[in-house]
């Protein structure tokens, strides 16, 4: 009776199951109806949620595979497939990401929005290291046109206190964050400002994306804004 309780309470997500089991559900749904051999589960960290997790599933060092699973209580369900031809439209993804968040019912303060605006940067595929504090922004200039100063800059870059270096503001309809982002996958490696809109229920309603004025280039030229 004790353990048919405690199933209960994880299938109501009223409890949280083993990280173990909530890793597994994640491989199954991700890999359905194939095999889970060979699976990499790699939770994304995102503190302000209460009992939805997120996780990344991959085969082949994401080649074959490649899908963000939430998993809450029991019931994982697939929230972004990367690796689908062709790619998944981007407002779905946030339109799934936003529903599963949603049912968490969160109510953030400044400091949580700052964390869950981390981890929609995450979601987006971008790595919290390479967001910059405006003095990086200011060794970054310097250090365009030397090899060996950027990649000094880009060793010294630290994730930990990743989310610090995010401007979090109180508006009408939630939360404005407000960073600098440092995308070192494009070419010219670009500076680029990024501001992120949340309602206090940690649901992503924006994201505004251009190539910032400050930071320079590699090849020294303009590129066109990413979509937003």
């Amino acid at each position: 009776m004790a353990l048919l309780a405690i199933v209960a309470l994880w299938g109501m997500a009223l409890v949280d199951p083993p990280e173990g089991l909530s890793r597994g559900l994640a491989a199954l749904s991700a890999r359905y109806p194939g095999r889970i051999g060979g699976v990499e589960v790699e939770r994304i960290p995102c503190p302000p949620l209460k009992h939805l997790r997120l996780y990344v599933v991959c085969t082949n060092a994401c080649a074959e595979t490649w899908v963000i699973v939430g998993v809450r209580g029991l019931w994982p369900e697939n929230l972004a497939n990367l690796g689908r031809v062709p790619p998944q439209p981007a407002e779905e993804t946030r339109r799934r990401i936003g529903a599963a968040v949603a049912r968490d019912g969160l109510s953030l303060d400044r400091e949580s929005a700052r964390e869950m605006i981390g981890c929609d940067l995450r979601l987006e595929g971008l790595l919290p290291e390479l967001v910059l504090t405006p003095l990086d922004v200011v060794a970054l200039e310097g250090a365009r046109g030397s090899e060996a100063e950027m990649q000094r800059l880009l060793e010294s870059l630290d994730a930990r206190d990743a989310w610090s270096r995010i401007e979090t503001d109180e508006v009408e309809e939630g939360f404005r964050g407000h960073l600098f982002y440092w995308d070192t996958s494009l070419p010219g490696r670009p500076l680029l400002e990024m501001t992120f809109t949340l309602g206090t229920n940690g649901v992503l309603r924006s994201l505004d994306v251009e190539e910032s004025l400050r930071g320079g280039s590699d090849s020294g030229s303009t590129r066109g804004t990413p979509p937003s």
